[in-house]
């Protein structure tokens, strides 16, 4: 997911809010803002996620993320 294009998997019907907040690409700072509070971050989205209230918990999947390359 670091460093991939927002709005990239084939076959998914976006909504398009993604892609307006903060660039097309999600680099750490995008997913953390995402991770807490996806409605605020784009409103109009799609995801029902909502999002991680504890930092520890956005850094440890931001980590497991970033691990996936």
């Amino acid at each position: 997911v670091v460093g991939r294009k927002k709005e990239s998997v084939a076959g998914f019907a976006y909504s398009g809010a993604l892609s307006k907040q903060g660039g097309d690409t999600w680099t750490p700072i995008e997913l953390v803002k995402y991770l807490e509070k996806p409605k605020a971050y784009a409103p109009g989205n799609k995801m029902t996620y909502a999002g991680l209230k504890k930092p520890e918990d956005r850094a440890a999947l931001l980590a497991y993320l970033s691990s996936l390359k």
